[in-house]
């Protein structure tokens, strides 16, 4: 049997970033993935000429100094990876019933845009910008440092749409203005009654600083991570899915779907965490802690156009679209059936721009679980033909939606991609297909917060579901779980002292 310091369960960017720290530190690292292709949400497709990434479409705060810049230039990221910075006036474009709203990046330049669309509201847009930066101010390792202040918990119980609303007050052009500070509430599935304040500014704050395209594509960072890994003698094997995760004698047997044997010292589970406790022996775990982790809700999934276009026939983007075919921003993230879609979110590829226009668009909606439920205990390809009818009905009301702005738009398209949760599920690994994993509430957060160490000695946790979501978000949260086993303050200053 193979036997290592650790074994890391899943492939995607939190896994990556634990097998490369404690490769660097000298342990035995073997990361298992299940499907053929290593990264999880940061793995790209290709249809045709065309490349599409599944899950890192953009990227935030990566001028030097700047907080994913500064944590990944330890990783080796920030000076080996090919980015496009998007345009400074304009990073995303909020759409709501048809008026377009711009939000630039950088915060002096963000309040002047918004200010001169809505010259009433310039105290409103003062308060916002000095609220992200206060909140955000509370959460020492988002700011590259390392602390023992613990002021952040006054932050987690706040309702994002009822601190912002109370800040909007009664006026009416504050009111519309509400809307588009929460237009692109698709980064973190945004829900009126339950998205926490911290999240919302912690997500928002880190786009504000500075936006980003990977103009070779999100699978850099699994090619370069991995590259560091094996070199350091560490393996990612695919086809590896794990069945079965069993004590031995103060260490960790793992056993694929393929009956191979490996023995571990510790084990990060880098998958979902109902999906991790789903392979562990029943007899580790307690009984409530498997209760409290199976009943936390996910965040919705999504439904995704990738279109193929003719030459020289839709203009490049070098922006983001949120559109809303209402003004409230947060309806289209509920919208069922005969109601949806309600909203999309639009970009075109880094890597399909070929001067002034694109070869390529992607298209995405929310869009949940229950709506293809019926279909969950079947597979690629042989889902039936009402799974296909189902599809190609959502494709013709999502295009139709996107006709309202771009009427063009149908007569340019050569093929077409077409995902669905079931899709999401099946290539990332998340049950529901959700696309940011457990959901974060605002009325109970210390319920829906998972840490990344647990009662089972030696068995830890990474990966969106921890800290947060995002590339920020999961790389904070592969540091908390490494610094489990090696110290945070150890860890924090090797990383510092590469910045």
């Amino acid at each position: 049997m193979n036997r290592y310091d650790v074994i890391i369960i899943g492939s995607g960017l939190g896994s990556l970033l634990c097998g490369y720290i404690l490769s660097k530190e000298g342990f035995s690292v073997c990361i298992l993935e299940k499907h053929s292709v290593p990264g999880g949400c940061m793995q790209s497709f290709k249809r045709g000429e065309n490349s599409f990434d599944t899950g890192i479409h953009y990227i935030g705060s990566m001028l030097p100094g700047q907080t994913l810049h500064s944590y990944w230039k330890y990783f080796g990221l920030s000076q080996s990876l090919g980015l496009e910075r998007m345009n400074t006036d304009c990073f995303d474009l909020i759409s709501l019933d048809g008026m377009d709203f711009r939000l630039a990046q950088g915060f002096d330049h963000f309040t002047e845009n918004l200010a001169g669309q809505f010259p009433a509201s310039r105290e409103f847009l003062g308060q916002y910008v000095a609220a992200l930066k206060e909140t955000v101010s509370a959460f020492p390792l988002y700011n590259f440092q390392l602390t023992d202040k613990h002021t952040k918990t006054a932050w987690m119980g706040t309702n994002a749409w009822d601190f912002l609303n109370k800040m909007a007050g009664t006026d009416p052009g504050n009111r519309l203005l509400l809307e588009v500070l929460s237009g692109n509430n698709f980064l973190y599935a945004g829900r009126k009654v339950s998205t926490p304040w911290h999240q919302y500014a912690l997500i928002n704050h880190s786009f504000i600083n500075s936006a980003w395209r990977l103009s070779h594509g999100s699978t850099q960072i699994t090619d370069h991570l991995i590259a560091y890994i094996t070199a350091a003698g560490g393996r990612v094997l695919t086809k590896m899915e794990v069945k079965k995760i069993s004590s031995l004698k103060n260490k960790f047997q793992v056993e694929t779907a393929g009956h191979e044997m490996l023995v571990g010292s510790r084990i990060i589970a880098g998958i979902h965490p109902q999906s991790a406790l789903g392979i562990l022996e029943p007899s580790l775990l307690k009984r409530s802690f498997q209760s409290r982790i199976m009943s936390m809700e996910n965040t919705v999934s999504s439904f995704g156009l990738y279109l193929g276009l003719k030459p020289d026939s839709f203009p490049y983007m070098d922006h983001n679209l949120y559109y809303h075919s209402t003004r409230d921003a947060w309806a289209g993230q509920e919208c069922k059936a005969a109601g949806w879609p309600g909203m999309y979110f639009m970009y075109t590829p880094s890597c399909s721009r070929h001067g002034e226009f694109t070869s390529a668009v992607c298209i995405l909606s929310t869009m949940c679980y229950d709506e293809v439920k019926r279909w969950e205990g079947t597979s690629t390809g042989k889902r039936g033909p009402d799974y296909k009818t189902f599809k190609s009905e959502c494709a013709e009301k999502l295009l139709k939606l996107v006709e309202r702005k771009f009427p063009e738009i149908r007569s340019s398209i050569t093929d077409m991609e077409i995902s669905t949760p079931l899709t999401w599920r099946d290539y990332t690994g998340t049950p529901e297909g959700s696309m940011y994993g457990i959901r974060k509430e605002s009325g109970n957060y210390l319920k829906t917060m998972i840490l990344p160490h647990t009662k089972i000695p030696g068995f830890y946790f990474t990966g969106q579901n921890l800290n947060m979501h995002g590339a920020p978000g999961v790389t904070i949260g592969a540091i908390m779980t490494c610094a489990e086993i090696l110290g945070l303050e150890y860890l924090f200053n090797k990383i510092r002292d590469a910045e």
